[in-house]
């Protein structure tokens, strides 16, 4: 009998398995017209900051890595005019589009998913020769997939054991995606997932000394899931509850806080991916109202970085974590996590880029004074909503003696204060205009907002690839 969705209608299925079968027949139609409009604004930021990545350091490694295994292959890879065999391609793109950070994120998940999702959605559209529309369904899968596991799984709790849901959660969602792109039944996506669960992987240790295995987790989750993907297809089977077995479930070992019942809640009524914030800093998600709140209080009282002795910042646990160490030069994947930096190049500068984060900015005395002097203070009550979004109070306290306080409970760019389709354009022109023609930047943002009507990649490849 076959592993995977049980043929005996008695027996109750899984919530994975009740989750692969919504997957599997997911059609563009179920979708509320916001959440594909949202979806295919993912799609051009995701690109946007794969090929703003370009001129990096990591991107030299994964070009190094691409040729020393000689990949040759169907898929295309950003910046690159040879394409790849599909797990080279979906690794390559995924930990691509993650080096600046600036990429998607799911804050009830605490997870970036498009870094994960579109590189194995693209790889596996390119084998199947989809067109946009099947793309989009993969896509909209491996979303809503990636967004239910990150929140069952417990993020908190998943967090502090020292996981990171990006690797980890995301090899489900590219599983989904994979899957739903090559057309699998609702039993093969099941063993997709499944398969999946046996590679998900990710963790923190990197933020200790800034190791690039921050962006590499979004390479491996894509790769992994969809490997997961063609195993099924060709007949894998896996086990009946990946997620939720007693005896080495993915719930189990990788959290003490799961609530499996959030797997499927609301599903096809609730769109999780609807939740997605598309980022506007190039910095943790944490940081981001604490930086929109300085942004805040810049723009009210005319205050220049001069004028501010202090700032402390009051937010939940794990902003003190993850951003509130004491502060010294470090390599970018540490240092965009420092709330200190973040918030001294607003005060000083009034927005971020990534190119801030390079040697050369963090030389500057101004920035680095008011980052050495910046303290994040645990709230409780921020604690306690941390799972639901991600407030920041911020004090400057001026010289003159003076205290400004802002606080900011949803940043830019989350859904209770959306980007807008202008901004989203204009944030990707921005990253990818170093690399491409105006002419291509505008075809390639028109291709991917009306990639429903798209009856072939095949252009949408060639402008990836003409970056090289």
């Amino acid at each position: 009998m076959d592993a995977g969705i049980p043929e005996d209608p008695e027996r109750q299925l899984s919530g994975s398995q009740r989750l692969a079968g919504f997957l599997a027949g997911l059609r563009l139609a179920d979708l509320p017209g916001e959440a594909l409009r949202v979806l295919k604004l993912c799609v051009l930021d995701h690109y946007g900051c794969a090929f703003g990545a370009l001129e990096t350091e990591p991107a030299s490694a994964l070009f190094a890595y691409l040729a020393k295994v000689r990949s040759a292959g169907p898929c295309a890879v950003v910046g690159r005019a040879q394409s790849a065999a599909p797990e080279a391609a979906a690794l390559a793109n995924g930990t691509l589009a993650h080096v600046l950070v600036f990429d998607d994120l799911h804050r009830h998940a605490k997870l970036h998913p498009g870094v994960a999702v579109i590189p194995a959605a693209l790889a596996a559209a390119e084998l199947a020769d989809a067109g946009g529309a099947r793309l989009l369904e993969a896509i909209a899968a491996g979303y809503e997939a990636t967004a239910r596991l990150g929140m069952a799984i417990g993020m908190a709790s998943h967090r502090h054991l020292g996981w990171r849901a990006t690797g980890t959660c995301g090899s489900f969602g590219a599983a989904a995606a994979a899957a739903r792109a090559l057309a699998l039944d609702a039993r093969a996506s099941h063993h997709a997932l499944a398969a999946a669960a046996a590679q998900a992987s990710g963790n923190w240790a990197f933020q200790e000394n800034g190791g690039m295995e921050l962006y590499l987790a979004a390479g491996t989750a894509a790769r992994n899931g969809l490997s997961a993907a063609l195993l099924a297809g060709g007949g894998f089977r896996g086990a009946s509850a990946p997620l939720e077995a007693a005896d080495g479930g993915f719930f189990m070992l990788a959290s003490r806080e799961a609530r499996p019942q959030l797997l499927c809640e609301e599903l096809g009524t609730r769109y999780r991916l609807q939740d997605t914030c598309i980022k506007m800093h190039p910095t943790c998600h944490s940081t981001q109202t604490a930086i929109d709140a300085v942004l805040d209080l810049r723009q009210k009282h005319g205050v220049a970085a001069r004028d501010v002795a202090r700032i402390e910042v009051r937010a939940g646990e794990i902003t003190r974590l993850q951003c509130g160490w004491p502060y010294a030069p470090a390599a970018p994947a540490r240092l965009i996590f420092h709330m200190g930096y973040a918030l001294a190049l607003a005060l000083t500068r009034g927005r971020l880029l990534p190119a801030d984060f390079a040697a050369a900015s963090q030389a500057d005395p101004e920035l680095t004074r008011l980052a050495g002097a910046t303290e994040v203070i645990s709230v409780p009550e921020l604690t306690a909503i941390y799972a639901e979004r991600k407030p920041c109070e911020v004090t400057l306290h001026l010289r003159d003696g003076r205290s400004l306080t802002e606080r900011v409970d949803y940043c830019r760019g989350e859904p209770e204060n959306p980007a807008s389709q202008d901004a989203v354009v204009a944030k990707f022109n921005a990253l990818a205009a170093p690399f491409l023609p105006r002419a291509s930047l505008e075809e390639f943002a028109g291709l991917v907002l009306s990639l429903e009507r798209q009856t072939t990649l095949r252009r949408l490849e060639q402008i990836l690839r003409t970056a090289a």
